[in-house]
């Protein structure tokens, strides 16, 4: 499962390790033992999961979560679900940047949180 805490996310510093592009073309974070790639595309979220290797695709079944990202200053709370493979899915109430900057945390199916950030 996943679900977003972007205030403390975004007030404690955390830092990703924000790489240029992912695979999928979006911006890379790291969130625990996982490694996140978000995709905008107007208001359609992805979020793509793999491990901490950021190689190893992790199945998105049983995850949930929330990204908050910041859109014409105000944070906007996307609701992501499990969308196939490694990927969960949500969207925006309106189109987003090509790399909006915010915050994730995702529940896994074991019940673990994981934070990210994307700057």
């Amino acid at each position: 499962m996943l679900s977003l805490v972007v205030a403390p996310a975004l007030a404690a510093g955390e830092h990703g390790h924000d790489h240029a592009k992912g695979p999928n073309g979006g911006t890379i974070a790291d969130a625990g033992r996982y490694h996140l790639e978000l995709v905008a595309r107007g208001p359609a979220i992805e979020i793509f999961v793999t491990g901490e290797d950021a190689a190893a695709p992790v199945p998105s079944e049983g995850f949930k979560g929330t990204l908050i990202v910041i859109v014409d200053g105000k944070p906007a709370r996307i609701a992501l679900a499990p969308a196939g493979a490694n990927r969960l899915a949500g969207t925006a109430a309106a189109p987003l940047p090509a790399k909006p900057k915010g915050a994730v945390q995702l529940i896994g199916p074991d019940g673990a949180t994981a934070n990210g950030k994307f700057n």
